[in-house]
């Protein structure tokens, strides 16, 4: 159950950087800086949430065994 809540979470954190760089995608002719600095930050994000999500599988996993 704990490993279902988790990614839930993540996933709606997902989401949430999905809804923020949206608001604050420039408009035409703004700086393509700012258009970089938008995708590579929310990018960086979700793959960051990606691997804390697969590190607590893998610890969930090696606790499992370590119990058994």
């Amino acid at each position: 159950m704990a490993n279902w809540l988790t990614g839930i979470g993540y996933i709606l954190s997902s989401v949430s950087v999905g809804l923020l760089a949206w608001v604050a995608w420039p408009a035409p002719g703004e700086s393509r800086a700012l258009v970089v600095a938008i995708i590579a930050g929310g990018l960086l994000s979700v793959v960051g949430m990606a691997l804390r999500w697969a590190a607590h599988l893998i610890m969930h996993r090696k606790v499992e065994q370590v119990e058994d």
